[in-house]
């Protein structure tokens, strides 16, 4: 059985910058936006929530950092091989190609790989944008962001807005 708040203590404590954009609320964030998914698009609710913290641990800075997913899968990797997510080889595969891979593609056939996408992208309004359904993974994240737009959710806003959204 995995410890996720013990789990969230390590991970944090080996992030390489203390972000306030990419840091602990936008992890938490992003699993509350992943659970909101996963009832519906069928993902493994673990790897959703292991996705939440360790996808963007490792970035350098809050600017653009192309290899932050390479480096955060490679040090999920590190965990998974020290025995500390208590996880099957699948569900370590689909973490480790969400998290290297959640900036560089759009869409899989994995439910689970695009229920992480869209949790991370239903978050781009702490950093001023509007959610794009043709950005969306999934249909439910398409059919969250059509809502926002036509209830014109301020970008601001979204996260207190995602907790009212009826799907």
């Amino acid at each position: 059985m995995l410890d996720f708040a013990a789990l969230q203590e390590f991970v944090y404590s080996n992030r390489i910058v203390d972000s306030t954009i990419h840091g602990l609320s936008h992890w938490r964030q992003v699993e509350f936006n992943g659970l909101l998914l996963a009832p519906i698009t069928g993902a493994d609710v673990t790897v959703v929530r292991l996705f939440a913290l360790f996808h963007d641990c490792k970035r350098e800075d809050d600017g653009y950092d192309g290899e932050h997913g390479e480096r955060s899968a490679a040090f999920a990797k590190e965990c998974f091989e020290k025995g500390l997510l208590d996880i099957t080889q699948e569900q370590f595969d689909q973490l480790y190609h969400a998290c290297f891979y959640h900036t560089k593609e759009h869409q899989t056939d994995n439910p689970t790989i695009n229920t992480c996408y869209d949790a991370d992208r239903l978050d781009l309004g702490r950093v001023g944008m509007h959610l794009d359904p043709k950005k969306m993974a999934t249909t439910p994240g398409a059919r969250i962001a059509h809502k926002s737009l036509r209830a014109k959710v301020d970008v601001y806003e979204m996260r207190e807005w995602l907790k009212t959204v009826n799907l």
